[in-house]
């Protein structure tokens, strides 16, 4: 059995070079033998078993991208490659394995799983992942916008007392209220501006004929409503004589 450590003997097996568990002593009976190497010890690992043993190209990957999870050296996957006698691509499935389906790893060493079927596998819950990932960010930024714009409905929604879908529905129809009454305010608006151009052509008798609202504008708004009284006018009347002295006292409209 290789004992690799990088400083001093520990009587412990390497990380790297427990990813190649030996029975041959134990099954023969005899005492391993142990060497130890002051050096890179995954380096020396992964060449001593790697090269050595019939793996195949996917156990080769696989346990050369294991085996730099211990090395403080920093290799690509060309380097990796390399040194597994493989290529970069299977060094980069071997990475995706252990990435989003790393507990599939050990199969794929033991030669129980090809390192083909293990990707395939890592690569849906990789997707999946993704998936969840942009949610996730939608719906953070969904939370945002409701804090901004309905923090009522926002404050629900963090005390779990509403989904966020239920919220966005409700500050969404919210918002279309809101849009309609604005809408309604500005047609009774231009209802009054078209009675006093009446008013301001000296033409009581056709404001009186032509603009004079029906019962359902009456019951949109109780406000615009209380316009269409003839206290309602008046009272127009009066508050645009004022207004007309304020643009007189400050020189007119320029």
């Amino acid at each position: 059995m290789i004992q690799a450590v990088d400083t001093e003997f520990t009587g412990e097996i390497h990380p790297a070079a427990a990813l190649f568990p030996l029975a041959a002593c134990r099954m023969a009976g005899v005492a391993p033998t142990f060497t130890v190497h002051d050096g890179d010890a995954v380096a020396y690992v992964l060449s001593a078993n790697v090269a050595r043993r019939n793996l195949s190209k996917g156990q080769r990957a696989m346990a050369t991208v294991l085996g730099h999870r211990f090395s403080l050296n920093e290799n690509g996957q060309q380097a990796l490659a390399r040194s597994a006698d493989v290529s970069a691509g299977y060094v980069g499935m071997a990475e995706v394995v252990t990435k989003y389906a790393d507990e599939l790893a050990p199969a794929v060493m033991a030669g129980t799983l090809s390192l083909n079927d293990a990707y395939e596998e890592a690569r849906v819950r990789k997707g999946v992942q993704r998936v969840r990932e942009e949610r996730e960010k939608h719906a953070e930024r969904d939370l945002a916008a409701l804090r901004a714009g309905a923090p009522d409905l926002a404050e629900l929604v963090a005390e779990e007392r509403m989904p966020l879908t239920a919220a966005l529905t409700a500050w969404r129809e919210r918002e279309q209220e809101q849009q309609e009454w604005v809408e309604r305010k500005t047609t009774n608006f231009a209802q009054a501006l078209m009675m006093l151009y009446g008013v301001m052509l000296d033409a009581p008798e056709r404001v009186a004929e032509e603009w004079s609202p029906n019962e359902t504008q009456r019951r949109i708004n109780k406000t615009v409503a209380d316009l269409w009284t003839v206290e309602g006018v008046r009272a127009v009347a009066r508050s645009l004589d004022r207004v007309a002295d304020a643009f007189e006292a400050r020189g007119g409209f320029d």
